[in-house]
């Protein structure tokens, strides 16, 4: 018997089953083989990204997850952190099989029980051969066959990788909280090439709590023995925890590229293509994104299985852009990479808030920094799109091969704001205030602003006191420095190299920052952070009109919505932190009182106001929420007025909407436009 389809879907996990729905959806003839599911006795992590992902599908039972959103990070048996707005949900994994196959069943996807012998590539398509002797042609194939058929076990980033195992056993005698557990495990001392070794602990369905490990060696038995007498060291409940279940295990596959990810014309996704984090072993977030982005590439190409391919490496790569060589980097050097995050552990310095979640959180293509659209409407977005696109591609090529997690940062981030609000509409905008449309030979000056105010990011509040006794290494601040360096210098050549008439403006402002940090940092009299966030937000417009030859009359309002913008940044983290909320700078309240990133002290004139005696004073709490909104809708207000100065309309319709989006929290808390 012979089946023609669309497209034919080897393998019945989350990767093949979302792509096989997703597929079925936009109406193509879409047949899953696999063979008869086996049984999964343990609870699975559903990230946010996922479930996001699987909500786009329909069909799927979303009831079937319980949300958490609390992670704890252990590092070895003391250091501890925790992440309160992770965003993650568990599901028993059998259930989460059952009902992805249902979904793809219910959007027309066929399925064909059975494993698949053959495979060959013929004239117009592929051509698969089933156990029973049937017999399936297909113009287009995807693969989801998991990590024990990849074919990057033998050889390169894979060959370490692979050598690595992952078991998960449900658990009773152990009070599960509302909370999940990632353990990463001190490295050994005398291994200087340690692979990451890393326990999860979720709360299981029904009570007790499911045990995940990564690690190496292939003895699942003394893998587990491992963790729970690890687990029992940092924590004494985990000393009477008794198996309730078979014990799941099976090899790791981190060696996911872009460039391999599509194998004969096949489209290979989740495990099978490597998509597993190295330094955490979590996979099904990316098994469920590549199954979309294979679908999507396919729907957009259905009678092109070459272009479908092509999409699908290029829709891979804006995805997971730095993520897995991020990963890579931190698993080849576990010691180093250990404790860089076990010293900044309590931190909550910006640079290393986002670059734990960089590291350790699959959040994909949903972003690292959190904060509000910015919705440029459809002309502007026109314009805007492909020159932050650009900006994206040169700061990636600038950092991913010696500092990959900080390209992880730039293409879902962009410096101090979002991807949206982001230096780069800045300078777009004053290339618009001469009248013509932005010149996309300028993204090198976008991307070097942007590396530059990453760097001064790097560099915000005090620096980290020295270690007692002048002993050890402080990684905290040796990370920093490196890192902030690093943009600096890369920030510097681009624009030496692109836009040598900018060099001597551009030294000057980062001249000025530095000043301006240091002088706040005394405590000097009339300075404040937000004269940093001034200066950040001033000279990106300053610059485009330097390059466009603005006249003098665009210039200067230009440069008064920067500083009055950079003003109302500060003013609105103060109104996110205070309510706790998650910040743009991905901080707390305490830290930036700490590390005097707040306006707070100064709009209540309370020099040595701390975060503790906010919480502890409600009325003092409500006057600071009071006296940050009203100075947010202030500096907003003031920012509008200028933009309104200008004489091209399109520049200030951007900077409306971007002051608009900067002054949001502001809004929500009452104020009016």
């Amino acid at each position: 018997m012979t089946e023609q389809v669309d497209v034919l879907v080897v393998g019945g996990g989350p990767a093949g089953t979302a792509a096989a729905a997703a597929l079925a959806r936009r109406g193509l003839r879409t047949a899953l083989c696999d063979d008869p599911p086996g049984g999964t006795f343990h609870d699975v992590i559903v990230s946010g990204p996922a479930r996001h992902a699987l909500g786009t599908l329909g069909g799927w039972d979303e009831a079937s997850t319980r949300p958490i959103e609390t992670l704890d990070l252990w590092f070895g048996a003391r250091t501890r952190r925790v992440i309160d707005d992770a965003g993650m949900a568990v599901c028993d994994g059998a259930r989460l099989t059952a009902s992805l196959r249902g979904a793809a069943a219910e959007a027309g996807a066929v399925p064909l029980g059975g494993r698949v012998t053959g495979l060959d590539r013929t004239g117009d398509g592929h051509r698969a051969t089933l156990a029973d002797g049937s017999v399936v042609t297909a113009a287009h194939v995807v693969l989801a066959t998991g990590a024990a058929s990849s074919r990057r076990h033998a050889g390169g980033d894979a060959g370490a990788a692979g050598a690595r195992s992952q078991c998960a056993r449900r658990f009773t005698g152990v009070e599960a909280d509302d909370r999940i557990l990632l353990q990463l495990v001190t490295p050994d001392a005398a291994d200087p090439k340690a692979q990451p070794s890393c326990v999860w602990v979720l709360p299981a369905s029904g009570g007790g709590v499911t045990i995940s490990v990564t690690g190496g060696g292939r003895d699942p038995e003394a893998l587990m023995a491992g963790a729970l007498q690890g687990l029992a060291e940092a924590d004494p409940r985990f000393a009477g925890a008794r198996p309730d279940g078979p014990l799941s295990w099976g090899p790791v596959d981190s060696g996911f590229a872009p460039e391999q990810a599509v194998d004969d014309g096949r489209l290979v996704v989740g495990d099978a293509a490597g998509l597993v984090n190295p330094f955490t072993g979590e996979g099904l977030s990316y098994a469920v994104q590549s199954g979309l982005l294979a679908a999507e590439s396919i729907a957009r190409h259905p009678g092109d299985p070459e272009a479908a391919a092509r999409s699908y490496g290029r829709a891979l790569a804006r995805a997971f852009v730095g993520y897995f060589e991020t990963a890579r980097h931190a698993a080849r050097r576990y010691h180093l990479a250990w404790r860089v995050l076990a010293a900044t552990a309590e931190s909550d310095h910006p640079f290393f808030s986002k670059g734990r979640r960089a590291v350790l959180l699959p959040e994909g293509i949903a972003g690292v920094t959190a904060a509000e659209p910015f919705d440029a409407g459809a002309e502007e977005s026109l314009l805007l799109q492909p020159f932050l696109a650009g900006c994206d591609e040169v700061s990636v090529a600038a950092v991913r091969r010696e500092w990959p997690f900080i390209a992880r940062m730039l293409i879902t981030g962009g410096g101090p704001t979002h991807r949206s609000l982001r230096p780069a509409v800045l300078l777009c905008a004053g290339l618009m205030s001469a009248g013509a449309f932005p010149d996309i030979g300028r993204v090198t000056t976008g991307s070097a602003i942007e590396l530059a105010s990453l760097g001064g990011l790097a560099f915000l509040g005090p620096a980290a006191p020295a270690l007692p006794g002048g002993r050890g290494v402080d990684w905290s601040s040796a990370t920093t420095v490196l890192a902030g360096d690093f943009l600096l210098a890369q920030a510097c050549t681009l624009v030496a190299k692109h836009a040598p008439e900018l060099s001597w403006s551009f030294s000057d402002w980062l001249a000025e920052l530095t000043v301006l940090r240091a002088r706040y940092l005394d405590a000097a009299p009339g300075t404040s952070a937000t004269d940093v966030f001034a200066a950040m937000f001033e000279y990106p417009l300053r610059a485009g009109a330097l390059l466009a030859d603005a006249p003098s009359g665009a210039v200067a309002p230009l440069r008064e919505f920067g500083r009055h913008c950079g003003r109302a940044f500060v003013h609105a983290e103060d109104l996110l932190a205070l309510r706790g909320e998650r910040t743009r700078l991905d901080t707390s309240l305490a830290a930036l009182l700490d590390g005097r990133v707040s306006a707070l002290p100064e709009l209540l004139d309370e020099p040595g106001l701390t975060a503790a005696r906010l919480a502890a004073d409600a009325g003092l709490r409500d006057a600071a929420l009071a006296a940050a909104a009203a100075a947010c809708l202030e500096e907003r207000g003031l920012a509008r007025k200028a933009a309104a100065e200008l004489t091209e309309d399109l520049p200030a319709r951007v900077l409306l909407g971007f002051a608009d989006a900067v002054a949001a929290p502001a809004a929500a808390s009452g104020g009016h436009r």
